[in-house]
């Protein structure tokens, strides 16, 4: 019978029968039944419907979340592994792990679990540094597997189990729609279901939390923080850089193991592997020029200043350093696989210059000096060479937004990749580019629909799609027009 009817019914009864001529006791004793009838009909209501994670059949997925696990229960979880011999990681959280326990099952012992059989555990979890308690396995097929978290104490436990893995999926699958833009004259921009090949390391803002996931989008993972994450050349080591509590250039595994750093420095950004990933180029802020105060005739004036971004080299092998000839304003460095290191000078435009050579004196793309023959108001933000070092992206300014665009290595048939039109309710950025790994797509982060998210296009600017787009429906990006390196790509 429907609860609300059973209230309804039973509360018209006793008030019915609650008349004016009864006895006051008799009114008493009548009230008092008809709140409990209310209250067992409430919480009577409210008891049939139970938690998720009860049993398999309603199991909640493992993504770390805080679960209240009762007394003396269990709480369920379950998690997809979508390929052959994958390595799983289940790791516990909770504020004691001496009366939980972990236990993992696979499809096949759930399966005859639910047909009457008793429930046999594949593996069991243990206590494990930094964990209250943990599992590390593989898996040879496909399916949806469990685990089951045992509250064995009196009291209730708040536990978050994360399970994850190469080819681990911890949530629904969802069909991915584009996001509803406001601009009939904007083209809808598809979603990429599938994902791109490879692995993608992002931080979510400058100085942010640094993540990695797959290019398919499983496996997401917070494993440090910091500025301009770049892969090297197999994938194994991420170079980032810090400005604080300790400001410098650090290295760190791909899964955020063995931090190092290699060189501490005052304002650091924009680390970039050389071609044997044997040495690391990167920008610092040097010197400030000028400032201070100077009086005449009574009066005193503030003296300009400067401050001028040099580059530093730093060898992986035994954490020496050196200097990199450069002009005043060197920015965002990048090195092309036949030694030249090409670098933005914010006063002027695209430069290069080389481990132990002398910096070129005009700017191969763009040139802000306006003494010049050569002068071309072009700014320009973020270059970066193409693996096979024949070409060159960066983004540059096209107002009121700013776009990307890219040329041959010597500077020749520059052109833009994306562009704004005037006609437009809406001004969208599209940058920080990087490279896929073979040289065939542009990862990027656009605006276009209200948030900053990724998108892939080719080398002449084609086929635009949208990726990752679970991620960035899970984690805010933000940009700051600072010329972040905010992602790289790897195999």
């Amino acid at each position: 019978m429907n609860e609300l009817f059973v209230i309804r019914y039973w509360s018209f009864v006793l008030c019915k029968r609650i008349t004016n001529n009864e006895q006051p006791i008799i009114k008493m004793l009548k009230r008092i039944l008809l709140i409990l009838v209310l209250a067992c009909a409430i919480f009577g209501t409210a008891s049939t419907s139970f938690a998720s994670g009860m049993g398999p059949g309603d199991a909640i997925y493992a993504n770390g979340e805080t679960i209240t696990i009762a007394a003396n229960s269990a709480q369920w979880f379950k998690f997809d592994v979508g390929g052959k011999k994958a390595d799983v990681s289940a790791t516990l959280n909770a504020a004691s792990a001496e009366v939980l326990r972990l236990a993992i099952y696979t499809p096949e012992q759930v399966a005859a679990y639910q047909n009457g059989s008793s429930l046999k555990a594949i593996g069991s979890g243990s206590v494990q540094e930094n964990y209250a308690l943990a599992w590390f396995g593989e898996f040879n097929q496909a399916g949806t597997y469990y685990a089951v978290v045992y509250n064995d104490t009196g009291t209730p436990m708040d536990v978050q189990l994360r399970v994850q893995g190469d080819a681990v999926t911890t949530q629904a699958a969802t069909t991915s729609a584009p996001t509803k833009i406001d601009d009939p004259l904007q083209k809808v921009v598809p979603v990429n279901e599938t994902g791109i090949e490879g692995k993608i390391a992002f931080v979510d803002a400058t100085g942010g939390n640094l993540y990695a996931v797959n290019g398919d989008g499983t496996n997401l993972k917070k494993i440090s923080y910091g500025m301009d994450p770049q892969w090297n050349g197999d994938g194994t080591q991420i170079a980032l850089a810090r400005q604080g509590p300790v400001a410098g250039i650090f290295t760190i595994n791909a899964d955020g193991s063995n931090e190092t750093l290699l060189y501490q420095t005052n304002e650091p950004r924009s680390p970039a592997w050389s071609a044997d990933d044997s040495q690391i180029v990167f920008s610092y802020q040097g010197a400030t020029k000028g400032g201070g105060t100077v009086s005449f005739r009574g009066r005193t004036f503030e003296r300009p200043s400067t401050t001028d971004w040099n580059l530093g080299l730093v060898n992986l092998s035994d954490g020496s350093y050196q200097d990199i000839r450069s002009s005043d304003n060197a920015t965002t460095p990048t090195w092309n696989s036949d030694g030249t290191i090409a670098y933005n000078d914010t006063a002027i435009g695209l430069m290069t210059t080389s481990a132990n050579g002398e910096p070129s004196e005009n700017p191969f793309i763009g040139d802000l000096r306006n003494t010049t023959d050569s002068y071309n108001p072009l700014r320009i933000r973020s270059p970066q060479y193409s693996p096979d070092g024949t070409k060159i992206v960066y983004v540059v300014q096209q107002s009121p937004t700013w776009q990307i665009a890219i040329a041959n290595a010597d500077g020749s048939d520059q052109h833009l990749l994306t562009s704004d039109n005037a006609l437009w309710l809406t001004h969208p950025d599209n940058v920080a580019p990087v490279w896929s790994p073979d040289g065939t797509q542009i990862l990027f982060l656009s605006n276009r629909n209200g948030a900053w998210e990724f998108f892939t296009m080719n080398t002449d600017g084609t086929n635009v799609q949208q990726v990752l787009k679970d991620v960035t429906d899970q984690i805010t990006i933000t940009y700051d027009y600072q010329a972040a390196r905010m992602m790289s790509w790897t195999e």
